[in-house]
């Protein structure tokens, strides 16, 4: 156990070193720009084109190939969302408190990188309340994940049916009414199992 709990600890140390390759830019090749006008960030082509099937794409473009500056930018993601982009790429890991989880979720559908889309859907999921299932509900919506839907549609029913009363799920409605319609027809069934339940002989 000792031994398995040390070899644990050193694969972490061992590929902590990918991490610091972007972070100190160790022969790097490349240079994605963000949307925001940041920094560039240099990185390395190899790791974009074997995470994401997009970027390969994207670096093969004969524009790509031919361009001085060797650089892309990003438009639709921030300095701070790129970098954590960039991280997760180089150490397949991801926070669980990262503020930059909804920004990754889009991101990965965009350049269909299934792995952070499933990480992050985890985190958005255990991240539901009553404050955010209606962005959630929204979010879910942009890249036709069920998996999402349902679980905050669920807990919309389960946890705290009232927001549906709320100014922000009217706005919601008009903006989204098949996804509206969703939630009433599960609030229905809902009652439905409740009153059958109510009405077996005991």
């Amino acid at each position: 156990m000792a031994g398995s709990t040390k070899r644990k600890f050193e694969r972490v140390d061992f590929l902590s070193d990918h991490v610091m390759a972007l972070k100190e830019a160790i022969h790097t090749d490349f240079v994605l720009k963000p949307g925001d006008n940041g920094p560039g960030i240099p990185t390395h082509k190899a790791v974009l084109a074997v995470k994401s099937k997009v970027f390969r794409s994207m670096l093969e473009t004969d524009e790509c190939k031919v361009s001085p500056e060797k650089s892309i930018t990003i438009h639709d993601l921030s300095y701070g969302e790129l970098e954590s982009l960039l991280e997760f790429f180089y150490s397949g890991t991801l926070s669980r408190d990262n503020k930059h989880v909804r920004a990754l979720y889009l991101a990965a559908d965009k350049y269909d990188i299934q792995y952070l889309q499933d990480i992050c859907r985890e985190i958005l999921i255990s991240s539901l309340s009553s404050e955010n299932v209606i962005d959630i509900l929204h979010l879910s919506t942009i890249p036709s994940d069920a998996i999402l839907k349902e679980a905050a549609i669920n807990f919309l029913i389960k946890k705290d049916i009232n927001v549906i009363f709320h100014k922000r799920f009217e706005s919601f409605a008009h903006q989204d009414p098949r996804t509206t319609l969703e939630i009433l027809q599960a609030c229905v069934r809902a009652v439905q199992a409740y009153f059958q339940k109510q009405s077996k002989p005991k």
